[in-house]
C-alpha cells in the first residue's frame, strides 16, 4: 500500500485518524454488483445495442424489476407505461438509463431497510430529481448527467449504513443532529473523524466512476470561496449542493432537528447562475415543485 496520503484526504480527517485505515476499509468493501457494473460499461459503449443491454439486465431479476419501476416514474417516462426493459431502453435512452441502473443498485446495497436507510435513500432520489429541475431551469446541457451526480452525492452515507460497525456510529450522528441542529457532514466529522463526501468519493473511485463524478461527490459540501464557478465541473458541484439543500428545505430525508438554511440556498443559487432579483421566487417554486413531485413519486423509490 502506498505510504503517500492521497489528496482527497487533505483537510478531511480528524487529527489522530489514520487515513490508511479508511483506505483499507473502503478496499474491503464489495465491488459494485457484477450485472450493474457490466450494464453501466455497456451503456458507455456506443456500439451496444438495446437487445444486448436487455439481456444483461434480465440476468438479475431484482435489479431489472427496480429499473422498470424507476423508469416508470414521471421523471423518465413519456406519457405511457413502460412494460419491458427493451421499451425502457428505447424510450429513455442510454444516458438517463445509466442513472436508473445506479439508482436501482444503490437501493439494493442496504440489506436492512429501516427508517434511517429510507431517509437517506429518499434524500438521494430527491436530490437527483431536484438537480435535474435546477439544470433545466438554468438551461444547462447536463440535465441527464446531473441526475446521476445528484443521486451519488450521498453514496458515502449509503455505504456507512450498509456496514455494521459504522451503522452503530450513525445512531450517535442522528442524536447529535437532533440535539445540536447541525447537518450530516458536521455531525459525521465529529463522531467518525471524517464525513460521507470522502467515503462516497473513495467508493465511486473503487467502482470506476469518472474522476469528475468523484470530484463532485467529494466537494459538494465544501464552502464557496469565489463569486461564481470557474468551470463547468464547479458549477455542477454547486448544482448538486443546491439540490441537496432544497431537498432538505422541502423536508425530504430530514431527521429531527436537521437545519434548513434559506440564506445558504439563496447564496448557492446565485453562485450557480440564478438571477439574484428572481432567485427567491424561483427557489420557492422549486421547493414547492420538489415537495409535490416527491410525494407523487414516493412509491416508486420504496
Amino acid at each position: 500500500m502506498s505510504q503517500t496520503r492521497p489528496g482527497e484526504f487533505e483537510g478531511r480527517i480528524a487529527v489522530g485518524k489514520d487515513w490508511r485505515e479508511i483506505v483499507a476499509w473502503v478496499g474491503d468493501l464489495p465491488p459494485m454488483p457484477h450485472v450493474a457494473s457490466r450494464a453501466i460499461s455497456m451503456v458507455e459503449n456506443p456500439e451496444t445495442t438495446a437487445a444486448e443491454l436487455t439481456e444483461v439486465l434480465q440476468s438479475d431479476t431484482a435489479l431489472a424489476a427496480r429499473v422498470l419501476k424507476i423508469a416508470n416514474s414521471a421523471m423518465f417516462s413519456r406519457q405511457r407505461e413502460i412494460t419491458t426493459l427493451n421499451q425502457a431502453i428505447m424510450i429513455i435512452g442510454f444516458k438517463a438509463l445509466k442513472g436508473i441502473i445506479v439508482a436501482a443498485t444503490l437501493r439494493q446495497i442496504n440489506k436492512s431497510f429501516g427508517n434511517l436507510e429510507k431517509m437517506i435513500w429518499e434524500n438521494s432520489m430527491c436530490t437527483a430529481m431536484c438537480a435535474s429541475v435546477v439544470a433545466k431551469k438554468l438551461r444547462r446541457r447536463y440535465v441527464e448527467e446531473i441526475f446521476l451526480l445528484g443521486l451519488l452525492h450521498s453514496l458515502g452515507q449509503i455505504v456507512l449504513l450498509a456496514n455494521t460497525a459504522t451503522q452503530k456510529d450513525y445512531l450517535r450522528i442522528m442524536n447529535m443532529i437532533r440535539d445540536e441542529q447541525i447537518d450530516y457532514v458536521t455531525a459525521e466529522q465529529e463522531v467518525l473523524g471524517f464525513a460521507h463526501p470522502l467515503i462516497g468519493a473513495l467508493v465511486a473511485k473503487k467502482w470506476n466512476f469518472s474522476p469528475e463524478t468523484c470530484q463532485v461527490i467529494l466537494h459538494y459540501k465544501d464552502p464557496l470561496d469565489s463569486t461564481k464557478p470557474d468551470n463547468e465541473l464547479e458549477e455542477k458541484t454547486g448544482v448538486v449542493c443546491l439540490a441537496d439543500l432544497i431537498s432538505h428545505a422541502a423536508g425530504v430525508g430530514n431527521p429531527e432537528g436537521y437545519p434548513s438554511d434559506l440564506a445558504e440556498i439563496s447564496k448557492v443559487a446565485t453562485w450557480v447562475g440564478f438571477d439574484p432579483k428572481n432567485a427567491q421566487s424561483d427557489l420557492e417554486a422549486i421547493i414547492n415543485e420538489t415537495q409535490e413531485q416527491f410525494s407523487r413519486e414516493k412509491h416508486v423509490y420504496e
